[in-house]
């Protein structure tokens, strides 16, 4: 199995100056193959190219090969046909955005707490998890902060997590990240969007391209970095948490990218980042030996009653404790969609397992709800 393994580089000043050259030589033969691309002429090769350009020679060759391999990778998922989900034209890269450049695996080497990187050196890292496996390629990439990481493909062995025989329901929200059917709630993330408002509003009045204009944008980058990486931070603890004490996860197949039209809930439902936990606790549930089950996104979850399996036609945002009007629940309105669905995927699990249909299921079953659980507000 292939995983990857992300770890911070600390590299000296003249190191520096070679990552960004590297960076720069990497970005530069992207931009002229999409340039190519959009005139339908020729890719030039990666040879070729640095023939032409001789500062090109002072990084490593392996980088640029690399990402003529993406390049013609790429071109190759434009013209199929067979794909689902259509790939767009490629894009410019921009060196104010992410960098980022690959080796194989002969072109780098780790030892201990540094790695050396072919025509920049022996550069400091600070490895907090060692790996064991074949290692198949390294990703250097510089984020928005600044910061050097290195991400090590490696082919290994993954122990499978320990059976529990226990099945769990999510349903995620904006204010409460996720619900469990065991009545479990962790609050969302909230950003500190006071300093950043304040960033933005003092960074619209300067000059683009001034010191002020420049210090001011570093600033907002460092913050959202930070929040990310906070939001990173709960989202892999969460997942590995439901990973670890759950041998089935049923969620929502949700269409995020849809939600965020809602211009009135574009930020919040960035923030609560679905899209990340979701896959999250796709690939690890792949690796430990668990499964997930998605349930279709038309089905309503909040609206209808855990208990008596009552619809409701109409229930409100603001609604946050559900009131059945048939068997009298009363119930905390994201538990009850979380017992809901925890029901279909429990139902569409049972019929794949004996050989049906799998979709949408639009019955649920009556679940026994435990008593400490039925008055929770």
């Amino acid at each position: 199995m292939l995983r990857t393994y992300k770890y911070r580089l600390y590299p000296n000043k003249t190191q520096t100056v070679l990552l960004n050259k590297t960076f720069g030589c990497v970005r530069l033969f992207w931009n002229k193959c999409v340039d190519a691309f959009n005139k339908r002429e020729q890719i030039q090769k990666s040879t070729t190219m640095r023939t032409e350009f001789l500062f090109m020679k002072e990084v490593s060759a392996a980088a640029i090969q690399q990402k003529e391999r993406d390049f013609l990778e790429y071109k190759k998922q434009f013209f199929n046909k067979n794909r689902t989900k259509k790939v767009g034209r490629p894009v410019f890269k921009k060196r104010n955005n992410r960098q980022s450049f690959r080796l194989p695996n002969q072109k780098f080497s780790l030892l201990e707490n540094r790695i050396r990187l072919e025509k920049i050196g022996w550069v400091k890292v600070v490895v907090d998890r060692p790996y064991n496996g074949k290692e198949v390629s390294a990703t250097i990439s510089k984020d928005n902060c600044g910061d050097y990481y290195v991400s090590i493909l490696v082919d290994t062995n993954v122990e499978a997590k320990i059976k529990t025989n226990k099945t769990v329901g999510i349903d995620m929200g904006v204010k409460k990240l996720i619900t469990t059917s065991d009545g479990l709630q962790v609050n969302s993330f909230s950003e500190n969007q006071r300093k950043i408002k304040h960033i933005q509003r003092r960074l619209s009045n300067k000059k683009k391209g001034s010191n002020n204009f420049l210090k001011l944008k570093k600033r907002l980058s460092l913050l959202y970095c930070k929040e990310q990486r906070r939001r990173n931070w709960l989202s892999h603890n969460l997942s590995l948490f439901l990973v670890e004490n759950y041998d089935k996860i049923c969620v929502e197949d949700l269409n995020v990218s849809g939600m965020v039209k809602n211009h009135k809930l574009a930020r919040v439902i960035s923030q609560a980042s679905w899209a990340t936990l979701i896959n999250q606790i796709e690939y690890k549930c792949k690796f430990y030996g668990k499964e997930m089950i998605k349930i279709g996104r038309f089905y309503p979850s909040s609206k209808t009653c855990s208990q008596c399996g009552n619809k409701k036609d109409t229930l409100k945002l603001s609604e946050r404790t559900y009131v059945c009007e048939n068997c009298g629940l009363i119930i905390n309105r994201d538990l009850n969609a979380a017992i809901n669905i925890k029901a279909v995927g429990v139902d569409a699990a049972k019929q794949s397992v004996m050989g049906c249909k799998t979709g949408f299921i639009g019955q649920t079953m009556k679940q026994a709800i435990p008593s400490d659980l039925i008055s929770f507000l």
